[in-house]
């Protein structure tokens, strides 16, 4: 037990023993916490003989460390360190005072092993006080570690951990011990993937669009989009919650999800179910549609029906048609009296007309009312002819447009048309035309005339064109010719690059030569404007092939890997390895074509995109920014257009009912309500 108190070493008087060649030593220690232990004293009366070699040596209690020692008498006395804590002096002829004082001794705290993690400089702490450490993981850090602790038991630790944005935080706590203390640190710690991959499953015949991977906190857009053919039942979602979702868009026809990529891979599981239209007949006069089966039929089945015309009378015509839209129809085939089709990615009616055969009764009174009909048409257009002509018809003032037909592109109009003729309307209207030429087509002319042959003033406004409409019925003609689309190859650097068209016209052969150079790995690549590309490595040299599509083509090269060493064959295999050399959000081997390995899959340069009706607005997602877009009625009648500023926008519109948006060749049906 350490003595609490100072205490001292007693000894005779050096007049007692005076003439004897002896003195006394005394020794005294002060303020506690330790003792002075001396030696050459003789028996308990601490007799030391003058001229002798007096050893003391300090004894601090623990965690204590000797402040001060001294030793006075009448004259000063040399006190001599032999080493930690032994001290000597020779006595002299007269009686001396040993004093000594000890302190709270300081000690040192050390972290070691930490490689990954982030551990703190060695720190020193006084006996007794408080000490607290921190020890860090950063957050792309997997595992964890264990600790080894020397100079202190491990009961007297207390810890705690804390999450931050950087990641965790590891806090120590003990009272300093009298001796040193060293934490040693065992990592099983490996850097977390930055990169994790996004999987879609069960999206045969719906239209699905994800990135086939994306980095931690990437904003990423997931579609599920239905198509004529099948719709989605539901998703089953791993991978993500409710906290990663930046923003969700589901209605019927599609499930859009935004998301905040974590950092784990995800996955969705769609389940699906064919498509149902309704099929619907038509009541027909002299004669029967017979119809037996179900009023909602699966996309693709065949529907069958007969046609039977009543007695005097024959078929004139058997059409199918689009509920909505009427101009749309499917043709039936006939075998025999039966009439069969396909269902069609919208609902459809059957209809059938009947005329009477020549020679019966009923049909005398047919060519009497349609002749009375036909001489009310006649007598109608010539009204309608003349501007000037009575108020009496409903059609009168009105004139027509008229649109010859061109397979290579189509037009749509738009404007304040007759009830009647939908294709008629007054002098002095303003009439827009929307030309959509088709794939590697591009105008050629286009022209309005009026039935004289005299020209009408056209005005163009980007992609459409507008004009007056005369006091006469017009044919508008557009003529189309084959386009000539630019093959661009960006981002090459020192990376030798070759083209065998900057320019090509839809259908052409294209081959694009990518050379490595000496101190690069390989390169990725990224495509706009071609759907796939045909990729083949020979050495240093990478081939890729493709048939032109009718619009632009940019391929974007971004080197890889610059080294010290020269590039050999090997390494321009790494860098045209199939996932890399794909664009990282747009592709990768999983996507390929069907041509094999070999394929690269690259983004369409239009993706499918997705629309929602709601409170007289329709919503639109996924349409590159910078594309040209057309609103329609259903009459095929221009409400307006504009060029999307983002992805995502809006367009109000004035009533409820079915619109057509168009955007490049594509057109999706909305109804709002």
């Amino acid at each position: 037990m350490l003595k609490k108190f100072a205490y001292m070493i007693l000894a005779l008087s050096a007049a007692a023993f005076a003439g004897n060649g002896h003195d006394v030593i005394i020794a005294a220690s002060t303020g506690g916490h330790g003792e002075v232990i001396v030696s050459k004293v003789t028996h308990v009366n601490n007799l030391v003989e003058a001229g002798s070699a007096v050893q003391l040596m300090a004894k601090p209690e623990t965690g204590y460390v000797l402040e001060s020692i001294t030793v006075s008498g009448s004259s000063a006395i040399s006190l001599k360190e032999d080493s930690l804590n032994f001290y000597s002096f020779t006595m002299p002829d007269e009686d001396v005072t040993v004093n000594s004082s000890f302190k709270k001794g300081s000690y040192t705290v050390s972290v070691t092993g930490c490689t990954l993690l982030d551990c703190p400089d060695p720190i020193t702490k006084e006996f007794g006080s408080s000490v607290s450490f921190i020890v860090k993981k950063a957050s792309n850090l997997e595992g964890g570690f264990e600790i080894g602790v020397s100079g202190l038991g491990n009961g007297a630790i207390t810890s705690s951990s804390s999450n931050t944005s950087e990641g965790t935080e590891y806090t120590y706590t003990f009272t300093m011990p009298g001796n040193d203390v060293t934490f040693n640190m065992t990592e099983k710690l490996s850097e977390a993937p930055t990169r994790y991959e996004i999987t879609l499953n069960g999206c045969d015949g719906l239209n699905c669009s994800a990135p086939d991977s994306a980095d931690v906190d990437d904003e990423v857009t997931i579609s599920i989009l239905n198509t004529d053919s099948v719709r989605t039942t539901g998703v089953e979602i791993a991978g993500f919650d409710n906290g990663d979702v930046v923003r969700k868009v589901d209605n019927a026809d599609s499930t859009v999800y935004v998301i905040k990529m974590p950092s784990n891979d995800v996955t969705l599981s769609i389940s699906s179910e064919a498509m149902t239209y309704l099929v619907s007949v038509q009541k027909a006069q002299n004669g029967t549609i017979s119809y037996t089966g179900d009023s909602y039929v699966k996309y693709g089945s065949n529907v069958s029906f007969t046609v039977t015309p009543d007695e005097n009378y024959e078929i004139d015509f058997v059409k199918v048609v689009n509920a909505v839209d009427v101009s749309k129809s499917v043709t039936p085939t006939k075998k025999n009296n039966v009439y069969t089709y396909k269902v069609p990615g919208f609902n459809t009616i059957v209809a059938a007309a009947f005329k009477a055969v020549a020679g019966s009764s009923s049909s005398a009174t047919s060519s009497q009312s349609n002749s009375s009909s036909s001489s009310k048409k006649v007598e109608s257009s010539s009204s309608s002819s003349d501007s000037q002509s009575s108020s009496s018809s409903e059609d009168n003032g009105y004139y027509c447009v008229n649109v010859e037909p061109d397979e290579n592109g189509e037009i749509l109009m738009a404007g304040s048309f007759s009830k009647q003729n939908k294709n008629c309307t007054l002098e002095g209207n303003e009439i827009t035309l929307g030309v959509y030429p088709e794939s590697g087509y591009t105008l050629e002319s286009i022209s309005v005339k009026k039935k004289n042959g005299d020209k009408v003033n056209l005005v163009q406004d980007s992609s459409t064109y507008k004009f007056t409409m005369p006091g006469s019925d017009v044919t508008v003609k557009a003529t189309y010719k084959v386009g000539e689309y630019e093959v661009k190859v960006e981002g090459c650097g020192e990376l030798k690059c070759e083209v065998s068209k900057t320019k090509a016209k839809a259908g052409d052969d294209i081959k694009v030569t990518i050379t490595l150079v000496s101190g690069y790995t390989g390169f990725t690549l990224s495509a706009k404007g071609v759907t796939s590309l045909d990729r083949k490595d020979s050495g240093a040299k990478t081939n890729l092939t493709f048939k032109m599509p009718g619009n632009d083509v940019t391929i974007t090269v971004e080197p890889q890997g610059k080294s010290n060493t020269a590039t050999s064959s090997s390494s321009s295999k790494e860098g045209g390895d199939s996932k890399s050399s794909s664009s990282g959000k747009s592709s990768s081997s999983k996507s390929s074509s069907s041509k094999g390995k070999d394929a690269i899959h690259v983004s369409a340069q239009l993706p499918q995109f997705s629309v929602i009706a709601a409170d007289r607005q329709i919503l639109v997602s996924g349409v590159p920014a910078g594309a040209d877009y057309f609103l329609l009625d259903i009459n095929g009648r221009v409400m307006s257009q504009g060029c999307s500023v983002a992805q995502d926008f809006a367009i109000a519109v004035p009533r409820a009912g079915y619109y057509l948006l168009r955007v490049g060749n594509t057109v999706r049906t909305v109804n709002v309500q």
